[in-house]
């Protein structure tokens, strides 16, 4: 690439970018909402039936409005939702590479009734273009090579929010037997005090072999208790096939203030298009974005074209600060962030 092309590269991507970050804030949606259902498990649910039953005084893990709702059967009606923030087809290491950020809510509709204190989110990828030649070329030097789906880079892999301390307590108690032997002892208890610490939680991974999976974990701070966070933004950048597309298939799971693990179901796997149809489908409702650069995707019977032009050097995204982009680290430190209120259990230098 010459000193022109590179420019020019460097500006198309920082605005790419500086779009981007105004688009994490803004109240516009201009693209497809992915509804997943919860589902209960009801092993424990059952579990937990009967141990509120036996022990129906509130403890640590009860939660009075979570407990209605399960005794009504109308957890299963709230919902997870996922929303794409950003789709950037460019280049990463002068390969074919996608872009891809999406927020999770976490807020439901039953939203202050109950929270969730981890939850697991997992995506896979997979390629879906014309592979018919790759029979043919097992005899070629080349055939070790792998140029296929594979994940170069995500965020975030780990963040470490705001640290809690607490006070936990202990009951100890010991007797000391006194002669003659079967006498009474000298028994005492007396309380032992411990710091416990506790933060904010969230890592991510790669699996697969290739890699063409990611799976990140949320916990909450067990000992402020105020639950996961409820929008976290995420992003990858995968290379793909030149010009073929390819689907992403994403799995929600969590778990209830009350100990209930609950799984999104639905959801629309959605397909990337490298190359941006000419013609409309007659079978796709087609839609425009500002949220999408080159090519275009589909999610369900809708097919999302760019709203804007095509930049004429390709976006390098090994450039692209995905921490700037997302801003996660940034809301998860806050004051606001998850973790950051007082602990709901004395702290070590309280009085």
């Amino acid at each position: 690439m010459d000193t022109k092309s590179t420019e020019k590269a460097i500006v198309a991507n920082a605005i790419e970018v500086g779009d981007l970050r105004g688009e994490m804030t803004d109240d516009e949606e201009d693209s497809p909402e992915i509804i997943f259902t919860l589902e209960e498990d009801p092993n424990r649910k059952d579990q937990l039936f009967s141990f509120r039953k036996e022990q129906p005084t509130p403890t640590q893990n009860y939660h009075a409005k979570e407990q209605q709702l399960l005794q009504e059967g109308k957890l299963g009606n709230s919902e997870f939702s996922a929303r794409l923030r950003k789709v950037i087809f460019g280049i990463f290491d002068d390969q074919p590479a996608c872009l891809i950020a999406f927020r999770i809510d976490f807020e439901t509709t039953k939203k202050g009734w109950f929270r969730f204190r981890n939850a697991t989110i997992e995506l896979e990828f997979e390629d879906i273009g014309d592979n018919d030649c790759d029979g043919e070329d097992e005899d070629d030097e080349d055939d070790n090579e792998y140029v296929g789906l594979l994940v170069r880079k995500i965020y975030p892999e780990l963040i470490r929010g705001h640290i809690q301390s607490a006070a936990q307590t202990y009951e100890l108690g010991f007797e000391v037997p006194v002669a003659p032997v079967g006498g009474a002892g000298i028994s005492a208890t007396f309380d032992v005090t411990s710091p416990r610490e506790g933060l904010h939680l969230i890592q991510g991974r790669l699996m697969g072999s290739p890699e063409t999976r990611v799976k990140w974990v949320m916990n909450e701070n067990e000992v402020n208790k105020g639950g996961i966070y409820e929008q976290p933004i995420f992003a990858i950048v995968v290379r793909y096939t030149q010009d073929l597309p390819f689907t992403m298939a994403l799995k929600i799971k969590a778990t209830t203030y009350g100990g209930l693990p609950v799984t999104g179901k639905g959801g629309s796997r959605i397909r990337f298009n490298p190359i941006k149809a000419i013609q409309p489908s007659p079978t796709k409702q087609m839609k425009s974005t500002s949220r999408l650069t080159g090519g275009s995707f589909e999610v369900g019977n809708r097919e999302w074209i760019s709203s804007g032009g095509r930049p004429e050097a390709p976006i390098d995204l090994d450039t692209v600060d995905l921490e700037d982009l997302t801003r996660m680290k940034i809301v998860l430190l806050s004051k606001q962030g998850p973790g950051a209120g007082p602990s709901i259990f004395p702290t070590v230098d309280d009085p």
